[in-house]
């Protein structure tokens, strides 16, 4: 096969099934390690072995094929291949931080298939493709060494019968939604589809392929993992949407393919990470359905935000920014082909709202469940924060708050004296549990201490990409740039109702994790589309202004993506 119909077929067959292709990686590599390092069967080397051979003798056939090895060159480079293969699997073996090197080996592979492909006639493409590959084998070696218990939110355990591990194993075992009111079991409020789609998930791994009932357990992160590369996908097409190319679509593609939160979510086991994911795909449809308004495309919007909901309640935030785009979309054609939008709004309300709203329905029937009931944590929480009035907690930026860039809790030292603070003011709040979450602190990196420096300069340098990603927003709201004005009130409609629901949250509920950037992850996507659309509008003026712009941009990037690495591979080292 040439080295055009080898890329060829790779961009046709990613571009038209770009989420199938991704849940076959992710089933790929399940059986090599069932969501833990510790997983790994102890044959497997050999298959890996094996694998890495064939792609390093395809690529010595390559290069004798067109001239680069004569015969001497290409048996040295196999001679060599070998040797550094077995050392390599003698070093893997005795090193304590396998998942590393899975790191560093998917790595390899993608650069090797990247120099197979054509790079001149698919460049865009392809480096797309190697942006997102890094993220996702960054993602694969973070759930290696992350178990169901580790970095969790409101998971408790597996055994139990409360949090989500509790609400899981309900499902499993007894096949059924709860027959008890849900606000009498932690969690077990939420829409029950991530946890059934869990629940069959261990099923299989442990009835069918009899991979034991632990491992079907860590298995999950395969799911979650399979979730937030589909959001990076979302993301990916809608930036492609408003043909954005060069570096005004690297640019937004690096910092969310590497952005934290998304690392975080691949090995998060709780519902969060699927509803942020079918949230991006009703984000994907409805920028479809506003370009062509087809029945199929406001299905999609249905299905996607409908299942969003029966997956997690908040969800339903999207539905507002997409009906402004159906209001939008009507007025402008109602003179002409009202009755076919009826009609298309018709549907999508026959859809989404029986999937979205069923089980809340359900509940309220026969507990008087509120529809939007939501678990409050008791006031004598140790992390409550309502003794401090919302607008003080608002606007108090003072620099203690700043000795340490990972987010604070209060606790008790072995003397029983009070340590620390809790974290009140939600925008610095959000700041650093964006990059850390709540469980990375100094004491994470004790053998590598050199991190909690890089640590600081990577919450400093996300300051100012956030900042300048909302500066963007307000500015391209503005100028003319490849959006039209219904899409920039889209995305700016859909981040003001985050923020203000989340705002508004943090209010109702003064607690420390109540301000927690999962919430509003998708105001990652929104940030760098608008520096897409601001890279894509300062390329139409070569002036010296704007091409010190874009330069500055694309070095705080390529510093964001190596900061981001760093952290969270030291997060997964461990001490030889």
């Amino acid at each position: 096969m040439s080295r055009e119909k080898f890329t060829l077929s790779i961009v046709e067959g990613l571009a038209k099934h770009p989420y199938l292709w991704s849940f076959l990686l992710c089933i790929f590599v399940n059986p090599f390690f069932l969501g833990a390092i510790e997983n790994v069967p102890n044959n497997a080397i050999w298959l890996e072995t094996l694998m890495i051979m064939g792609i390093l003798t395809a690529f010595g056939i390559g290069k004798y094929k067109s001239g680069v090895f004569n015969q001497f060159r290409f048996i040295l480079f196999e001679i060599s291949a070998i040797i550094a293969d077995i050392c390599s699997c003698k070093l893997y073996a005795q090193s304590q931080n396998k998942a590393i090197w899975h790191f560093a080996g998917g790595c390899m592979i993608l650069v090797i298939l990247y120099h197979f492909a054509d790079f001149k006639k698919y460049c865009t493409q392809l480096n797309a493709l190697l942006i997102i590959g890094l993220g996702f084998f960054l993602k694969l070696c973070y759930i290696l060494t992350t178990s169901v218990y580790t970095r969790q939110h409101d998971v408790d355990i597996f055994g139990g019968d409360s949090g989500h591990a509790g609400y899981i194993e309900y499902l499993l075992f007894n096949q059924s939604l709860p027959d008890f009111d849900v606000r009498e079991r932690w969690q077990f409020c939420h829409p029950p589809l991530h946890h059934a789609i869990s629940a069959v998930w261990i099923y299989i791994n442990e009835n069918l392929l009899l991979t034991g009932h632990d491992p079907a357990r860590e298995s999950l992160q395969t799911l979650t993992l399979f979730y937030s590369l589909c959001i990076i996908i979302s993301a990916y097409k809608i930036l492609r949407y408003f043909k954005l190319d060069g570096s005004a679509l690297y640019v937004p593609l690096i910092i969310v393919s590497f952005h934290p939160s998304f690392i975080l979510f691949s090995g998060s086991i709780n519902n969060d990470v699927l509803s942020v994911a079918l949230v991006m795909g009703a984000i994907v449809s409805t920028l479809q359905w506003y370009k062509e308004q087809t029945m199929k495309s406001i299905l999609k919007i249905a299905l996607c935000i409908g299942l969003g909901m029966m997956t997690k309640i908040s969800a339903a935030m999207v539905a507002v920014p997409v009906a402004f785009v159906f209001l939008c979309v009507f007025i402008k054609n109602i003179k002409n082909d009202w009755k076919r939008l009826i009609a298309q709004f018709f549907c999508f309300g026959i859809v989404c709202i029986p999937l979205g709203l069923w089980f809340g329905i359900r509940n309220y029937i026969k507990w008087s469940v509120p529809l939007t009931y939501v678990q409050e944590m008791d006031k004598g929480a140790l992390q409550y924060i309502g003794d401090q009035s919302f607008l003080t907690r608002m606007t108090d930026f003072s620099a203690q708050q700043f000795h340490s860039i990972y987010e604070q809790f209060a606790y008790f030292d072995e003397s029983g004296n009070l340590q620390s603070y809790n974290e009140y003011n939600p925008l610095i709040t959000l700041m650093k549990n964006a990059l850390f979450g709540e469980y990375i602190n100094e004491g994470s990196f004790g053998a590598v201490p050199w991190v909690n420096t890089v640590s600081v300069f990577f919450f400093w340098l996300n300051v100012v990409i956030a900042g300048f990603a909302f500066l963007s927003m307000i500015i391209m709201c503005f100028r003319k740039c490849p959006a039209q004005l219904t899409e920039k009130g889209f995305f700016t409609g859909f981040y003001a109702v985050m923020m203000v629901s989340f705002y508004k949250t943090a209010k109702d509920y003064p607690f420390t994790c109540t301000m927690n950037f999962r919430y509003i992850t998708p105001t990652v996507i929104i940030g760098v589309v608008f520096i897409g659309l601001v890279i894509a509008n300062i390329k139409m003026k070569n002036t010296f202004f704007n091409k010190s712009l874009k330069a500055i941009l694309k070095i705080c990037t390529m510093l964001f993506a190596v900061c981001s690495g760093l952290v969270y591979l030291m997060v997964c080292y461990r001490v030889e």
